[in-house]
């Protein structure tokens, strides 16, 4: 069958999605990137079940000290970008610049194989009509994570495979048992891992960006209250802004030069087109 690099973060996913490969007969290859410190599987801690599901399957475990790009790729790009009033998509981000373009790298110059999987509920064609890889969403639709994978490169595509596509969480459960892998009952992590690491956002977003108190207005430019900085609103956000009022408000805009997080009934939060 060949062989196969799977990305391992310590989850039940990436781990049947390892077994599952070894169980058709591929040469199964473990790859674990450490991404920082702390709690969660990206983390530190997920490294050790990654280990151990290597050891359970008798397949070699590697592991790629991934600090200090996830460093530039994924926390400065969120810190800048929540800084100037955007809310950033930091896992499609980290899909593309942090897992799979350096996991399939990796794989070619380390480990001689132009292969890799993952545990993503997602699933890959190549289209007779063009010759190109179309990404699809996975038969779970309730776990479908094309929409965070929807940057990968053609190179990338044709180079992944998804072993978790054809199937729903509660199956990818079942065969943990039956394969009597350690992750089996471990509980799903959170999206994003950097709140599995600090709590919340917000607790991430105050490690980096300082308190900065500033007001909330309408938009007419009335002052309806005070925020403690724009980096922990979204534009559409409803709920937590604070403001008493006859109607709901939601985030219409955020104003980095003025310090202002400006808000409006929900018509005027609407758009027809891409911001």
């Amino acid at each position: 069958m060949g062989k196969v690099v799977v990305g391992l973060s310590g989850g039940v996913d990436s781990s049947v999605a390892a077994a599952a490969l070894h169980a058709q007969g591929y040469d199964v290859i473990g790859l674990t990137l450490w991404l920082m410190k702390g709690k969660g599987q990206c983390c530190s801690e997920g490294m050790v079940d990654a280990a151990f599901i290597c050891e359970q399957l008798g397949v070699p475990h590697h592991i790629v000290d991934s600090r200090e790009l996830f460093q530039k790729e994924i926390i400065d790009y969120l810190v800048s970008g929540y800084e100037a009033g955007i809310t950033p998509l930091p896992c499609s981000q980290c899909n593309k610049a942090v897992k799979f373009g350096p996991m399939l790298h990796y794989a070619r110059e380390t480990l001689e194989t132009d292969t890799i999987a993952t545990g993503h509920y997602a699933r890959i064609r190549l289209s007779p009509e063009n010759n190109r890889y179309q990404l699809l969403r996975a038969v779970d639709k309730n776990k479908d994570q094309s929409y965070f994978l929807y940057d990968l490169t053609q190179d990338v595509l044709g180079g992944t495979l998804f072993p978790l596509g054809e199937q729903t969480k509660a199956e990818t459960r079942r065969i943990a048992q039956e394969f009597g892998l350690k992750t089996a009952d471990k509980p799903d992590s959170q999206d994003l891992c950097l709140i599995e690491a600090h709590g919340t956002m917000r607790s991430f977003l105050d490690k980096y960006i300082a308190v900065s108190e500033g007001d909330i207005v309408d938009l007419d430019g009335k002052v309806l209250g005070k925020h403690s900085g724009i980096h922990h609103y979204t534009i559409g956000q409803r709920k937590g802004i604070g403001i008493a009022a006859a109607e709901p408000l939601y985030v219409v805009k955020l104003d980095p030069v003025m310090n202002r997080v400006i808000v409006g009934n929900r018509e005027s939060a609407v758009s027809a087109a891409c911001l």
